[in-house]
């Protein structure tokens, strides 16, 4: 233990003056046997200090959170079903009626932010941009792709297999090591990950 629980309170405090990161669990993991009561004053901090405005950087954050994503957007603006515009989609791309399964899993990757839209096909996005106006056009500079959900709160490094990778054989494990095809191509896919 580093210090009584006072003395970590009187830590994180300083910290939330500076405007530094306070560090909690590793403040709380300091405290050793102590932790529940330094938990319990770091609680009752917390509960009494002014509020703070948000940084323009969490604003920012914040704000692409609410932000509706585009493709989908555009395909709830054109009133289509997900299956509908994978079926147009696959037509217009000249693909075989067996790949509509596959287009569609990959659309709705890409319209949910988990594709890279950079690594997509010209013709995709103009099938798309036939198909759902100017607001699928491909992006000029291409945002990273968003994560599939909140951060995780555990250390990833107890896992074996690379998230990524573990998910992957969870959404599709009959394609896992397989060639990609035309569709997996066309959306910068490989059938060994995800994207």
């Amino acid at each position: 233990m580093n210090g009584s629980a006072e003395q970590l309170l009187e830590e994180l405090v300083g910290r939330w003056v500076r405007g530094e990161p306070l560090a909690v669990e590793e403040l709380l993991d300091r405290a050793g046997p102590r932790r529940d009561e330094l938990a319990a004053l770091v609680d009752a901090f917390l509960e009494r200090a002014p509020r703070r405005e948000p940084t323009p950087e969490a604003l920012a954050f914040v704000r692409t959170l609410d932000e509706p994503l585009p493709l989908l957007r555009a395909r709830q603006a054109h009133r289509l079903e997900l299956d509908d515009l994978a079926a147009a989609l696959s037509e217009r791309l000249g693909l075989p009626e067996g790949a509509r399964e596959t287009v569609r899993r990959h659309y709705q990757d890409l319209e949910l932010g988990r594709l890279d839209p950079a690594g997509v096909a010209a013709s995709v996005w103009a099938a798309l941009a036939v198909l759902l106006g100017q607001e699928a056009r491909r992006p000029a500079a291409a945002p990273p792709p968003r994560a599939s959900g909140a951060p995780a709160m555990f250390r990833a490094a107890a896992f074996e297999t690379p998230l990524d990778e573990g998910v992957s054989l969870l959404r599709r494990p009959a394609e896992v090591g397989r060639e990609p095809d035309d569709v997996d191509r066309l959306f910068g896919v490989s059938p060994s990950g995800l994207g």
